[in-house]
């Protein structure tokens, strides 16, 4: 079982998503931009400045092929663990995999772990807060080196 670190940044409380990291144990990931438009005040000042402040490049792309990318990045992965530590972060991963008309993306099975801890302040080398490759990155590295994380 492969554990993968997520984390997303939305524009207010449950508002529409902006951006989704995916972060595999070994390091590897996915880290996917909508086209949505910050209109949340707090969103446009912390948010939309470090959407690419991330070594990962950004994939751009409509509702479909964002959870293909998902399902690609996950291929031959048979038992693929999401760890997050926001249930809202769950939601908009599985709406991201699940098309309009009862379609979804390849995935044949999926579980999730719900992680409630503060991934920040981290020891994790050019980390930036409010940037979900980042805070997919901090989160990995907290749990996974739990007694480096602070």
């Amino acid at each position: 079982m492969m554990r993968y670190f997520l984390d997303c940044e939305f524009d207010g409380f449950h508002g529409p998503l902006m951006s989704l990291a995916l972060v595999r144990e070994d390091g590897e990931g996915v880290y996917l931009l909508t086209d949505h438009e910050a209109a949340e005040p707090w969103v446009r000042e912390n948010v939309v400045p470090f959407l690419l402040d991330c070594p990962q490049k950004p994939f751009r792309g409509d509702a479909r092929e964002l959870g293909d990318e998902i399902a690609d990045f996950m291929e031959g992965d048979v038992q693929p663990l999401i760890v997050s530590d926001w249930p809202a972060d769950i939601r908009y991963l599985c709406e991201m995999i699940e098309f309009e008309g009862g379609q979804m993306a390849d995935i044949r099975t999926l579980a999730f772990q719900m992680v409630r801890c503060n991934a920040y302040p981290t020891t994790l080398p050019g980390a930036v807060q409010h940037n979900a490759w980042w805070d997919a990155m901090a989160l990995r590295h907290k749990l996974m080196h739990p007694n480096t994380a602070a």
